[in-house]
């Protein structure tokens, strides 16, 4: 069983970090070194954590080596969309006419990048370059006209009986 121990500012600073950090993972790097200052067995802490054996050996010696800083140093950055390098170009088409739907985007993001992506990635693409979805509203009754006479006849129905 791997041993570490924190002085009381670590053990300050890794709660802190699981109870406010950003990241999921970080909450739960936190915790773990948290439950495993606190004296609790691995096999406990994995069932806690729902971490693997290997992921909480892995947590635990990164923390002995790396320190609380280098610990909690995200190392994921993710991969950058390739539709961020046409985003000028992007968003001078939609300036000048903006989609009325995902699907209109995607089309026309198609058309002008030659990048096809699903709709999900468009929203998210579209949200990222500080767009805002309106959301469409309904026209009360069904639009042909008529609501004030179908109005009429009820109050006259009503009144009758």
């Amino acid at each position: 069983m791997i041993k570490i121990e924190l002085t009381k500012q670590d053990q300050d600073e890794v709660f802190d970090s699981f109870m406010h950090s950003n990241h999921h993972k970080s909450r739960l790097k936190s915790l773990v070194i948290h439950l495993k200052n606190l004296g609790y067995p691995h096999q406990d802490i994995r069932e806690i954590c729902r971490v693997t054996k290997p992921t909480l050996i892995k947590y635990v010696v990164e923390y002995k080596v790396k320190g609380l800083a280098g610990f909690l140093e995200l190392r994921w950055k993710g991969q950058p969309s390739k539709l961020n390098e046409c985003k000028e170009l992007i968003d001078k088409d939609f300036e000048k006419n903006p989609p009325k739907s995902i699907a209109e985007a995607q089309e026309r993001i198609e058309k002008l990048t030659g990048i096809k992506r699903c709709p999900t990635q468009i929203r998210s693409f579209i949200k990222r370059m500080k767009y805002k979805f309106l959301k469409m509203g309904s026209i009360p009754g069904n639009g042909d006209g008529k609501d004030e006479q179908r109005e009429e006849a009820r109050e006259s129905f009503k009144k009758k009986s």
